[in-house]
């Protein structure tokens, strides 16, 4: 009897042990079915669910492609976009031969498709609402982050954040972010009668009007405290009339140059001196311009869009509120503050982005 109640014990608990990979299968599958996907609200109010873990991404813009660096996932990025992959010091770890288009405009869609890529992250200036429709037949979702985006940067660097996991690294990044931001509105915000200023971008007379897609640099010259001069909202055009700079007579003139990279980018190699010499003089050559008082008074500055769009414009305000207002602004060193957005992107500090044309 006892022999046989042993066996039974014994069958008993031979049985249970059967049963706990089974419980404990059971179990696993529940967490990770909870963890297979999240939901986020993108730029353009969509709930997207995305897979998880994210292993292969794709990603149109390069402030985008920064801010993902920034929180520490791009080895989670397999292509970008050509306008991206064209700095090979920047972004060594990307071939300019295997991207997914040239822009966030013009996209390949076969290629994302066969990089196997989960998810597409692009900006709202792009056009994705095309994507969406065009890759929803391989299964690979469309996120619209706009790295650009300095009215709501924070918001941007979250997104990503929760898309990677690396929650904690953009709460980080967006205090650093943050800091900077709020230390230049303590600093002005005692100004009495902001300074006019004429900032230009690529082309003669293209400027940033509100409301256009140079709105980013209209917000950059509003944080650094300056009145745009072609503030106005309600012109339209894409150049601006140029005597009014003569007439509005501008505190300080930036020009934003691409310098040695494609139209309208940026990338870590500064322009030569030479080039800085050519683009300035085109427009000391200009009617009138040797007279301007921000000529005379050398606050005169060309810059780049790599080093003046860093981090949603943040670098590009410093530098802005340092030149308007020097007095308020003395203790603040723009150079160190984009040599530590450099290290933050895990590149070393680089000279040359900015340049002061000197009155002859």
């Amino acid at each position: 009897m006892e022999e046989k109640m042993k066996k039974r014990v014994i069958a008993l608990m031979c049985a249970l042990l059967l049963l706990v990979p089974v419980f404990a299968g059971c179990s696993q599958s529940g967490d990770s079915s909870e963890a297979k996907s999240i939901t986020v609200v993108d730029d353009t109010g969509r709930e997207v669910t995305i897979p998880q873990p994210l292993e292969k991404v794709v990603v149109a813009n390069r402030y985008n492609s920064e801010l993902i660096r920034g929180i520490g996932a791009i080895d989670k990025v397999v292509a970008v976009d050509k306008n991206t992959a064209q700095d090979r010091v920047y972004w060594s770890q990307f071939d300019p031969d295997n991207v997914i288009g040239k822009g966030q405009s013009e996209l390949n869609y076969e290629k994302i498709a066969e990089l196997g890529a989960q998810v597409l992250i692009t900006p709202d200036n792009g056009t994705w609402e095309e994507d969406i429709k065009k890759l929803e037949p391989f299964g690979i979702q469309v996120v619209v982050v706009s790295g650009y985006n300095n009215a709501e940067l924070p918001k941007e660097i979250e997104i990503l954040g929760k898309l990677f996991g690396k929650e904690k690294e953009a709460e980080k990044l967006t205090k650093f972010y943050q800091d900077n931001m709020d230390m230049v509105a303590e600093k002005i915000k005692d100004v009495k009668g902001s300074k006019k200023v004429y900032w230009e971008y690529g082309d003669p007379n293209t400027t940033c009007i509100p409301g256009t897609s140079n709105d980013g640099w209209n917000s950059m010259l509003l944080n650094a405290g300056a009145v745009n001069i072609f503030g106005d909202p309600t012109i339209t055009g894409k150049t601006i009339d140029p005597e009014k700079i003569l007439l509005e007579d501008p505190d300080l003139i930036i020009k934003t140059s691409s310098g040695p990279a494609l139209k309208n980018t940026g990338v870590y190699t500064p322009p030569t001196a030479e080039d800085y010499s050519t683009i300035s003089s085109e427009m000391l050559s200009r009617a009138g311009w040797s007279d301007l008082k921000a000529v005379q008074n050398d606050d005169f500055y060309v810059t780049t869009g790599f080093c003046a769009g860093g981090l949603g414009k943040m670098i590009g305000t410093v530098y802005t509120a340092k030149w308007l207002y020097p007095e308020q602004m003395k203790d603040v060193d723009p150079d160190a503050i984009f040599d530590e957005w450099m290290e933050i992107q895990g590149v070393d500090p680089v000279e040359g982005h900015v340049f002061q044309v000197k009155h002859q």
